[in-house]
């Protein structure tokens, strides 16, 4: 082998280590093992918090659980049993043993953890920020900010005297963080404190203000798993981002937060997270109906994996109408007024078909409709109507004067049955399974040429 050919070869080798560690080691990151014991149970879960997610951890009959948490770099987090609750800190890689008598939580919780990290609990357990009284935003906001930096100062300093960074570096840097933006927020309510505290109806903010929470608006890629600095710099995003005409309602205040943030973070790693945090929150609540510029946003600059699917998580929870789901439920009424939900057509398949009196596809859909309830007699299978009419008597005077097949039910506009299925035009068609489960939450029509080979598919059917 000559000398270039080895040059070339230990080229290529060192060009694919550099690669591994640059993106392969840095962005994976060790599971956290979390194992609690109970003694004397009284709750049948451990509750853990941190940032948008909420894990139960369920006991067995000897009081033990555990929970392998993934993809989590440094996080605070709460762990709850019953109301009572305690603060701990998950770090990649942690191993963490948690025990107390279920009777007196709060008294006997001991906490074991490798590198001696049972000092950082008792940190968290002991320690408590120092609040900056309500009515010193009296002051002007000069001798307030500097009444902030003191009581930061004074956190700072024990933090420090707790020597943490002996036992976990990353421990002290987030805390830092933590410790910094909480303060930076009592900063940022002064606008919104001190004309009520101080009764000044005419306070405006002024450009010293401004200043100062712009030091603070830092992109910091070792804080974006840190509540504190998330939330800090969303509302940087929806002060400096967000005019008033643009957004009147929360998802347009999303959106300007988004686009602010796409716009002014360099910082990929915290562009990505900011804008995960804020698709997720508006998800959950409010929905993916209507969510096109959001999805558009989000698509564009969130090509971490592992954001991506936790976003993916929360949006199918949302997604009810998802094949294999149980079918969002209704109640609806027959002529008599007797009411129906799904349950009470569980046994067989179900073909429901939302319409309207005033719909006139939906009503040139009914001939193909009872011609293949007629064809399909006998079999396995339910066919259901449900009016979105508005007025019920409209409903009630075709169905009593012209002959109609299946069953039919009142339904209403604006349910939450058709609004979970985004049924926003009708006619409509849904197929569900004997379980009450979706099949096709978009089935075709009783006119297409292929609804019999569809349905003939179906097993059991």
């Amino acid at each position: 082998m000559n000398e270039m050919m080895k040059n070339n070869m230990w080229f290529k080798a060192a060009f694919l280590t550099f690669v591994f560690c640059a993106f392969g080691f840095v962005q994976s990151r060790a599971d956290i093992q979390l194992t609690v014991d109970v003694a004397n149970k009284t709750a049948s879960t451990v509750v853990v918090v941190y940032q948008t997610t909420i894990v139960e951890i369920p006991l067995d009959d000897n009081g033990h659980g555990s929970h392998t948490f993934q993809h989590i770099g440094a996080v605070h987090a709460s762990l709850f049993y019953g109301m009572d609750s305690k603060n701990i800190f998950l770090e990649d890689g942690d191993r963490i043993h948690i025990s107390f008598d279920g009777a007196d939580f709060k008294e006997s919780v001991k906490f074991e953890a490798d590198g001696g990290k049972e000092k950082i609990f008792k940190y968290l357990n002991q320690v408590t920020l120092l609040d900056v009284p309500q009515e010193k935003m009296a002051l002007p906001f000069e001798e307030y900010a500097a009444l902030v930096d003191k009581k930061e100062e004074s956190m700072m300093r024990i933090l420090k005297a707790w020597k943490l960074d002996e036992v976990s570096p990353r421990f002290v840097t987030v805390e830092t963080g933590r410790i910094r933006y909480a303060y930076a927020s009592s900063l940022m309510m002064y606008a919104v404190g001190h004309p009520f505290v101080a009764q000044d109806t005419t306070y405006r903010p002024d450009e010293a203000y401004y200043d100062t929470l712009k030091k603070y608006a830092v992109a910091d890629e070792n804080l974006v798993e840190l509540k504190e600095y998330r939330e800090y710099m969303k509302e940087i995003a929806r002060m400096f981002g967000c005019k008033k005409e643009e957004a009147k309602t929360p998802y347009d205040r999303t959106i300007c937060m988004m686009n602010y943030i796409a716009d002014h973070i360099e910082d990929d790693k915290v562009k990505q997270a900011l804008l995960n945090v804020l698709a997720i929150e508006q998800v959950e609540q409010y929905g993916i109906s209507n969510i096109d510029e959001l999805l558009n946003l989000h698509g564009t600059y969130v090509t971490d994996p592992i954001l991506q699917a936790a976003f993916k998580e929360k949006y199918d929870a949302w997604d009810l109408a998802r094949p294999g789901n149980p079918s969002p439920d209704f109640r609806a009424w027959d002529v008599d007024g007797k009411a129906y939900t799904v349950a009470d057509f569980k046994g067989k398949y179900v073909y429901i078909d939302l319409w309207a009196t005033w719909c006139g596809p939906c009503r040139r859909e009914m001939p193909f409709l009872k011609q293949l309830e007629e064809e399909y007699k006998g079999r396995n299978i339910t066919f259901l109507s449900l009016s979105t009419d508005a007025r019920k008597a409209d409903w009630l005077k075709m169905v009593k004067s012209q002959p109609m097949t299946g069953i039919q039910l009142h339904l209403g506009t604006g349910s939450r049955f058709q609004t979970a299925y985004k049924a926003d035009g009708i006619p409509h068609f849904i197929l569900l399974d004997p379980e009450g489960k979706i099949v096709n939450a978009n089935m075709l029509r009783p006119s297409s040429p292929d609804i019999r080979g569809y349905l003939d598919r179906q097993p059991g059917l």
